[in-house]
């Protein structure tokens, strides 16, 4: 069965659209006609993927609550509507509880968490106003199940599910849905850098590393009409573990 999704004349914009996950949603939602613009503080990797293709590309530190707002209203002076929002950016830096520096610490909470929700702050005044438009935000598994040297970025992670449960309530009488997606092992820039060599060959082994493009379908079905009354969840994607 073949799924064809057509977002022309809608506007997307994509946190983390340098690379990983965010970079192949972009590409697919561009392919599938939407006007998208790229957020990311890497200003290389966003030229890159706009010297190829019909990206707006605009360099921001989503840590920065004034730079965040002020892209979120450029968007809306440019394109007169956000019709979906993909929330992938994030770092990952594994280091024990013991020795995790209150930089460190606070440098997970500006951008994985803080960063996602002044994204929200100043998307939900436009999407209420819209009275439509779907957001995807990103937890992990690690939220849950935790995982050595990764104190921080779970911790930050776990934020998000309870920051998407409130978002949903406060969206729903506006027709605006919110989701977590946990994509599972993905070979993005986070988890391949901050991962040992044994830890990624033991995961290739055993549940399988998908690619960023495979998680893009179900990124495409949540901010799809096809989802209209998907809100307030946290999907997961679970790789069937392969024989050993």
């Amino acid at each position: 069965m073949n799924v064809i999704y057509e977002f022309s004349g809608r506007t997307v914009v994509v946190a983390g659209a340098a690379s990983g996950i965010g970079r192949a949603t972009a590409i697919a939602a561009m392919e599938a006609g939407a006007t998208v613009v790229g957020l990311d503080v890497d200003a290389d990797g966003l030229a890159v993927l706009a010297s190829t293709s019909r990206l707006i590309a605009r360099v921001v530190d989503i840590a920065d609550s004034a730079a965040v707002h002020a892209a979120i209203e450029e968007v809306w002076m440019l394109t007169g509507r956000i019709d979906a929002a993909v929330l992938t950016s994030a770092i990952q830096k594994r280091t024990p509880i013991d020795s995790l520096s209150d930089a460190e610490w606070q440098r997970h909470l500006d951008v994985n968490l803080s960063g996602v929700f002044y994204l929200l702050r100043s998307l939900f005044p436009r999407l209420k106003q819209q009275r439509s438009g779907s957001i995807v935000a990103f937890t992990s598994g690690l939220a849950t199940n935790g995982w050595h040297g990764a104190a921080a970025y779970a911790a930050t992670k776990a934020g998000i599910i309870g920051l998407v449960k409130s978002a949903a309530l406060e969206l729903r009488p506006f027709g605006v849905r919110i989701n977590a997606l946990s994509p599972g092992l993905v070979a993005t820039p986070v988890f391949l850098e901050s991962a040992s060599a044994e830890e990624i060959a033991m995961y290739e082994r055993s549940l399988g590393v998908s690619e960023p493009e495979e998680v893009v379908p179900t990124i495409l079905h949540l901010i799809s009409d096809g989802a209209a009354t998907i809100s307030g969840n946290v999907i997961e994607r679970r790789l069937i573990p392969r024989a050993i």
